[in-house]
């Protein structure tokens, strides 16, 4: 049961490598839309996304059947969920800048909010499944183990099937035809996580929790419960910290295209083996995590220590470049440092992103203890929300940082200006550490 409840989170790795590493350099680079305005067209999808996280929190708490309070809402997210996402990677031919916005905004945002009705019921079926603080770790881990399977699956496979060199494209990631056969090979990833979680946990629905009471679903209620949520402090905390952590993964994300291709100038192979260490340093770090949390009983002190480690090496490889510290781009010893620090740093990812859903869970018993009832939709929805309008920014700032730099959109990484590569690291790198010590100090 644990395994088919964890593989639930393959989907979220899928979505989460194609809009954190694809959807801006796509639009942007590849089809040509200003930086700037694709990261709104981001932004604002998240923030409508953001307003259903509570509702269906809240909606999915109230719920009463047979089916239980989770799993309706699991099987019927999977359909929308895949046929939104292929169409957010296949837009028409021949579309303007308006078009292209218009299609960005509404096809991310219907993404997201589908999604959204199979993830807040699945992580809120996470703190019904065991009371357990070290069984609750467990799952969070290994939710986050299979998140990063399907997150290796979009970005090796990805690299190595789709955006691999070719005789028209050196640099295969920025060839157009690519990306909504990368999209189409997604799909099915995408259903079969869903519907392994739901169908495998299906049995455990009669031992499930059930609402406390018969209050019928309502927007006021939604109010209510998220004005509860925030009124702990331990919660509010979690929020803060995850909200600035989420604006620097999210800068990060957008950008390590960018970095890679033009900043470091690496080969389509390199980036392969890049995203490859990558996943692999946050699955060990994940695998982790749980013992780290044996010794370092406190979850928020071993969060801090994670995302310390994470800030420092994805920051100095950068800082180093700046100060011509390394050799000069195309010798391998650059690409080699480069990847390996890429794996150091997300050692301190893969134990961080596991302590932010075991907090809430252990904060639910808390509302439990204080108001006699379980609402562990309406934490998770409410944090969501919360992590979606703040932590939005983080592709705003990428975008920022790609204007600002001056990159041109389909460049050549050996004609790119060197002025707006320079340009580009010295907005990225120190900027990482700035807002790391701003979660670690929330």
């Amino acid at each position: 049961m644990r395994l088919a409840y964890a593989t639930g989170q393959l989907p979220e790795g899928v979505k989460s490598a194609a809009f954190g590493f694809f959807l801006l350099f796509y639009y942007n680079q590849v089809l040509g839309l200003r930086a700037s305005l694709a990261s709104i067209a981001i932004f604002i999808a998240l923030c409508l996304d953001a307003l259903s996280d509570p509702i269906v929190g809240s909606w999915s708490d109230a719920t009463r059947g047979r089916w239980g309070r989770r799993h309706p809402y699991m099987y019927a997210a999977a359909i929308p969920f895949a046929a939104a996402y292929l169409a957010l990677f296949a837009p028409p031919a021949g579309l303007g800048e308006t078009g292209l916005f218009l299609w960005l905004l509404t096809f991310t945002a219907l993404t997201r909010t589908a999604m959204t009705f199979y993830t807040v019921p699945f992580m809120a079926m996470g703190a019904e499944l065991t009371a357990d603080y070290d069984e609750r770790t467990m799952l969070a881990a290994l939710r986050n183990v299979m998140q990063l399977i399907g997150m290796f699956a979009v970005l090796i496979g990805g690299n190595l099937l789709f955006f691999a060199a070719s005789e028209d494209f050196a640099n295969g990631q920025l060839n157009p035809n690519a990306y909504p056969a990368f999209a189409l090979a997604c799909v099915p990833l995408l259903i079969v996580g869903i519907g392994i979680a739901a169908v495998g946990t299906h049995r455990r629905i009669p031992h499930l929790q059930r609402p406390a009471s018969h209050q019928a679903f309502s927007l006021r209620a939604v109010g209510a419960e998220v004005k509860t949520a925030f009124a702990i402090p331990s919660f509010v905390a979690v929020v803060c910290a995850s909200v600035i952590f989420g604006i620097t993964q999210g800068m990060v994300q957008a950008l390590i295209l960018y970095t890679a291709t033009y900043f470091f100038a690496l080969s389509p192979g390199q980036i392969t083996s890049l995203f490859a260490v990558a996943v692999v340093g946050i699955i060990t770090g994940s695998l982790l995590s749980r013992p780290a949390a044996s010794i370092i009983n406190e979850k928020h002190v071993l969060f801090g220590l994670g995302l310390t480690w994470y800030a420092f090496f994805t920051s100095i490889i950068i800082i180093a470049r700046l100060l011509d510290l390394l050799p000069p781009n195309g010798d391998p010893i650059v690409a080699q440092l480069y990847v390996g620090s890429a794996f150091i740093s997300a050692l301190g990812l893969g134990i961080a992103i596991p302590m932010i859903g075991s907090m809430v869970a252990d904060i639910t018993d808390e509302h439990e203890r204080l108001h006699g009832d379980r609402q562990e939709g309406i934490y998770y929805a409410a944090a969501s929300f919360a992590g979606k309008i703040i932590g939005g920014a983080g592709p705003i700032m990428a975008g920022i940082v790609i204007d600002m730099a001056g990159i041109p959109p389909g460049s050549d990484p050996a004609s790119a200006p060197a002025e707006s590569i320079a340009r580009f690291g010295w907005l990225q790198g120190p900027s990482v550490i700035v807002l790391t010590a701003l979660s670690v100090i929330a």
